[in-house]
């Protein structure tokens, strides 16, 4: 059987099939390809064969080297002296080389390298120079707000990665407004979930002192999203949060007149939003009628409470507490007398509620102290 006589061959680096310097930017790489492709074409070509073999060899080095990641790395490999090669073929007649060329960078501090070298790194979605990449963090943060952030407005800008990190930037030098600005810009692209769970929305409302202004935009979240799902969920419970924030700050505490004030807007807030305000919020509710002198108010809404049904066992243990703080002693002794009879089983139910007999004796005492005021000492 007679054998085929392949021509002879030579290891080459990607660059060399080419005919190029590993320093060549990316438009001379390109016209480097271009023209040894027309070089080594059949047509030109003494032997169609060993043309052929160029042609898929010079293919795929431009392949290897037209992706600048791909390109990258195959320039660390050069320079480590350990990147791929491929077998040149050679003409009939034509010599080797008698040195190939050095793959190893000399290593001289003051020797730029000879091989491609990225001018920019990206970072948070910025472009950096490579040599403040390269000084750390601290410094990409330094080079970023001074070249992309510092003395820019917000309104100009629609790129979230440029409002995301400039809500970070107003957020650590105090400018609240500027800082909830970005944010809202950024919500009205309506952005994935896991980047609205990382900005940092209710930070920012309650250091501005806007809890209302952050439940409705939550609210609008809320919205979006479909019943029980993890989106939902996470938003009701940011919610619920930011709306007890603006209960401890604006209804149980200030003057009398401002409390049961903002109470009020908290029962009709969350009205609007169609949700049931907690016990809690009725409870501070209450407490701020009665200071505020509103005892019609208050009594309106106590009853409102009680109508309510009972989800959790320990509820009437506070519904006592409640009727007994509302000076209504008759009727928290009475529910007090069913807890202690087994009417409400769940409520002495020691799986359920932790030391039920315990916290029926705190009760008694406590209606006990509240008869005692109520009525006057003989003299």
């Amino acid at each position: 059987m007679a054998t085929v006589e392949q021509s002879p061959t030579e290891s080459r680096d990607f660059y060399e099939v080419l005919g190029a310097e590993p320093s060549a930017s990316a438009g001379e790489l390109r016209t480097a390809f271009r023209e040894a492709v027309l070089r080594h074409h059949p047509d030109r070509s003494s032997s169609s064969e060993v043309a052929t073999r160029r042609t898929s060899i010079l293919n795929r080095a431009w392949a290897e080297l037209r992706d600048p990641v791909r390109r990258l790395h195959y320039d660390h490999a050069l320079e480590a002296g350990r990147a791929e090669t491929l077998r040149w073929p050679l003409e009939e007649g034509e010599r080797r080389r008698t040195r190939p060329r050095a793959h190893r960078r000399r290593v001289d501090p003051d020797q730029p390298s000879p091989w491609h070298e990225p001018r920019y790194r990206s970072v948070a979605g910025f472009r950096v120079p490579t040599d403040v990449f390269l000084a750390g963090p601290a410094a990409q943060d330094r080079w970023i707000i001074e070249h992309h952030i510092a003395g820019q407005d917000w309104r100009q800008h629609s790129e979230r990665y440029w409002l995301r990190y400039a809500a970070r930037h107003y957020a650590e030098r105090g400018r609240i407004d500027d800082w909830m600005g970005t944010l809202e810009t950024m919500l009205a692209q309506d952005p994935p979930m896991a980047e609205i769970v990382d900005i940092g929305l209710r930070e920012a409302y309650l250091e501005a002192g806007e809890e209302l202004r952050g439940a409705m935009v939550l609210a609008g979240i809320v919205e979006r999203h479909a019943a029980d799902s993890p989106q939902r969920r996470w938003a009701e419970r940011e919610l619920r949060i930011l709306l007890g924030e603006y209960r401890d700050a604006h209804v149980r505490r200030g003057p009398a007149a401002e409390r049961a004030e903002n109470a009020e807007l908290l029962l009709n807030f969350l009205e609007s939003l169609g949700l049931e305000p907690s016990y809690t919020d009725y409870r501070a509710a209450i407490a701020a009628h009665r200071r505020a002198g509103h005892a019609g108010r208050a009594a309106e809404l106590v009853e409102r409470v009680v109508a309510l049904p009972v989800g959790e066992p320990s509820r009437w243990f506070s519904l006592v507490q409640l009727l007994t703080e509302s000076g209504q002693l008759d009727r928290a002794s009475s529910m007090l007398a069913e807890i202690a009879r087994g009417e409400h089983p769940d409520a002495i139910d020691p799986r359920r509620v932790p030391n039920p007999w315990r916290r029926i004796a705190t009760a008694r005492e406590r209606l006990g102290r509240a008869r005692r005021r109520r009525t006057p000492v003989a003299t």
